[in-house]
């Protein structure tokens, strides 16, 4: 595509940037489309200054004309539906409802993803199988492609033909924020080709919203049917949306890829994404069964899963090649382990066991955490949770009930945290989530027992089940949670009805979105056009990505970084690091910003800083980018609003090197967990150093009971930040638990070794 765009501008004599003037008007374009309103684009082209810009925009007319003969995302298109109900109106005649579809053919779609040279190095042709042995017996679970759904839909195309495994998503979602009741059902396509770690940054533009679902209440029914109406309404809108893909998945379509090979493609639906009454609309089934095998409605709370469906039993009016839909249907980390399993029910129940208040107070005695959300206030008052809430209470709740509930309840809550943290991998080798959920279901009727409540037949209890076998179908869950669609509401949904006057609102929403489409495609269009001419790279413009809550936006390091750290790969502000090791990098301020420390003599004599970063590598187990942490080591800092508390001091828990030979880097062998006092240099007459030093305070070494001591040791020494939970009490807590909890890394590293 961009090479096609090129051509025809060198044959018009036009410059990269066309039709703007310079590289300068196109920033200034940028700038209006993304972060100015339509009548604040109109002021502020007419104020005299602009005069002096000599640009070539007059108004917001001639802007958005000139946006036109930018490249061009695929064409939306308006189906009309007349809904004829079973009411009828004082004419005699049944009552009728006319509805929008807008919709987008998604054929072209992908194909205008695919063509995107942005995605090459980072999109998959043919299956693959990856294992953790020699041998190959234990498969590695990544990928899409790494799963068993590629090779098999694979053998079911002819020879060379390429499958493009597609994945869908849809999610009603509400615009109005404080009044109305405007809603807006957006439905989106990805592709498994492309990279999960591609596929989950909304800044890289690899879902690509496909259509709008039509909203109504359908009051022409009557009551008695209009459930079953709106189940027919869906499956004959997603027919509609989704009949493009029905040849294009029988006889293939030749597609540009990103390393400008054309290829016979294969679109088929794989994976649908979405929550769970959305999942039972899909399946036409009731929210009191499973939409993913027909286990009966009482018997939901045993560890067993009943025959699966089969697509015969579908009443969807699209009959989609190679597809099963209730195999397609992917499980939903964020509403049913973090939402549903664990703060409805799990928290629930041992609020009741341990009591309100009691709960309360432990939260509110936690120790702090760099990285971590304390609740000081404890968790009572909070009213509207967010999957990021969720992920931090789960980190410290095995820590805040420990001493308050009999081990038997310990053993189940400790059954569904090491579920959901399994489930959270990013690649999986073994089927650990067995042992989880057998622990969780050994010992779950001690809550019958206590009577918190009265049986497990819990539908949500029962589709952890169901994770195993995904995994295997379609690769590791992270790739499919919904928290991906929901963030792409704010930008597909919310800030394009944002932009319009709330009247007519998806006509709008669909013109604005089609704007912002042009200004991307431009602007990687742009982004390419420099990587092809490296002398114009340095001038033009680079763009950083943002990142988002569940994670970050940073690009994926290769396999080499795993293992050595270079500068250059780093966040530009902690460049200037004092100490690399194969392992880790330190960073520690020059200066100490206040030097009133209770360690007197070294900060004013010795340079003592109040922190030290330390930098660990990417490890592709947990997480794709490299970790910060930020071990603190500050005195009381007086405030500098005299209406505000002095900030308290803050001296972090790590882990330490103690014995270098016996540390293997695999588990806690040779560590040892201590509190970080001061961060310091000596001055050279008292020899050199290759790198500060800490004071450390020692804890009992882990599974001994050795007195407590003082040693000073190097900051390579320091081998991460940890979370130490006390053994609550009204008293003064003498016992400290190390928190397993607190990260992925650290929960596997301890799986074994505690």
């Amino acid at each position: 595509m961009f090479q096609d765009i090129r051509a025809q501008q060198e044959a018009q004599g036009l410059e990269p940037w066309a039709p703007f003037t310079d590289e300068e008007e196109w920033g200034l374009v940028k700038w209006l489309i993304s972060c100015v309103g339509h009548t604040a684009i109109d002021e502020f082209l007419k104020l005299p200054i602009t005069s002096h810009m000599k640009t070539s925009l007059m108004s917001k007319y001639s802007l958005l004309k000139a946006i036109d003969k930018l490249p061009q995302a695929t064409e939306w298109k308006l189906k009309k539906i007349n809904v004829v109900g079973n009411r009828t109106a004082n004419d005699g005649q049944c009552e009728k409802e006319d509805l929008e579809l807008w919709l987008r053919d998604p054929v072209d779609c992908i194909r205008e993803l695919m063509s995107n040279p942005e995605f090459d190095g980072c999109v998959s042709y043919a299956p693959e199988k990856f294992f953790a042995d020699k041998e190959g017996k234990t498969c590695v679970f990544d990928d899409m492609w790494t799963s068993d759904w590629c090779p098999f839909s694979q053998h079911r195309l002819p020879q060379g033909a390429v499958v493009a495994p597609v994945i869908l998503a849809s999610d009603k979602t509400s615009l109005s924020q404080f009044c109305g009741d405007q809603e807006v059902w957006p439905v989106y396509l990805t592709l498994g080709n492309i990279s999960k770690d591609i596929r989950r940054q909304p800044s890289k533009h690899a879902a690509i919203l496909i259509a709008y679902l039509p909203i109504s209440k359908l009051e022409c029914f009557t009551r008695d049917v209009s459930s079953v109406e709106h189940y027919w309404l869906f499956h004959y809108c997603m027919a509609q949306v989704l009949e493009p893909l029905v040849s294009a998945g029988e006889n293939g379509v030749d597609v540009t890829c990103p390393d400008l090979q054309v290829r016979r493609m294969h679109p088929i639906v794989a994976a649908y994404v979405a929550n769970f009454p959305e999942r039972c609309l899909i399946a036409c089934c009731m929210e009191n069964r499973c939409p993913k095998c027909t286990v009966g409605r009482d018997n939901h709370g045993d560890m067993r899963e009943s025959g699966e469906m089969s697509s015969d039993q579908s009443e969807s009016e699209l009959a989609l090649p190679h597809n099963d839909i209730f195999l397609s249907m992917t499980l939903d980390i964020l509403h049913q382990l973090h939402k549903g399993v664990f703060k409805d029910h799990l928290v629930a129940w041992c609020m009741k066991i341990i009591g309100e208040d009691e709960l309360n107070f432990h939260f509110k005695a936690v120790s702090s955490y760099a990285r971590l959300r304390h609740f000081k206030k404890g968790i009572l008052k909070c009213k509207q949770w967010t999957g990021a809430d969720y992920r931090e209470l789960e980190c410290v709740f095995l820590c805040v009930i420990v001493g308050a509930v009999d081990n038997r309840v310990l053993a189940a809550v400790r059954g569904v945290l090491d579920f959901i943290y399994y489930a959270q991998y990013q690649s999986h080798t073994e089927e650990r989530l067995i042992s989880a959920l057998e622990l969780l279901h050994a010992n779950k009727d001690v809550f019958v027992e206590h009577g918190v409540w009265e049986h497990f037949n819990i539908l949500t209890i029962h589709l952890m089940v169901h994770y195993i076998d995904s995994i295997h179908l379609f690769g590791s869950a992270d790739g499919f949670n919904t928290e991906l669609p929901e963030r792409l509401h704010i930008d597909f949904a919310k800030c394009a009805y944002c932009a319009s006057n709330r009247y007519d609102y998806v006509i709008q929403m669909t013109m604005w979105l089609r704007c912002q489409e042009s200004i991307y495609l431009q602007n990687a269009y742009l982004h390419w056009w420099a990587s092809q001419n490296p002398a114009n790279k340095d001038s033009h413009l680079q763009d950083s990505d943002s990142s988002i809550d569940s994670g970050s936006d940073a690009e994926s390091p290769s396999p080499a970084d795993h293992h050595e750290l270079q500068v250059a790969d780093l966040p530009q502000q902690i460049h200037r690091f004092t100490m690399f090791t194969v392992s880790c990098g330190y960073f520690v301020p020059r200066t100490c910003p206040f030097p009133n420390s209770t360690f007197q003599h070294l900060v004013d004599n010795h340079n003592a800083s109040l922190y030290v970063k330390v930098v660990s590598p990417a490890q592709p187990h947990f997480n794709s980018a490299k970790c910060i942490f930020k071990v603190r080591a500050s005195p009381e800092i007086p405030p500098k609003d005299i209406r505000k508390l002095p900030a308290p001091a803050c001296f972090d828990m790590v882990l330490m090197i103690e014995d270098s030979k016996e540390y293997t880097g695999e588990d806690i062998s040779g560590l040892r967990v201590g509190e970080v006092k001061v961060v310091f240099n000596l001055p050279p007459r008292l020899g050199h150093f290759a790198c500060p030093l800490v004071y450390i305070h020692w804890f009992c070494p882990l599974q001994t009971f050795n007195e407590n001591l003082q040693s000073v040791l190097p900051v390579d020494r320091v081998f991460r930040l940890v979370h130490l939970a006390p053994q609550f009490s009204r008293e003064a807590a003498e016992e400290f638990y190390l928190n397993r909890y607190i990260d992925l890394e650290l929960f596997e590293r301890l799986l074994y070794s505690l």
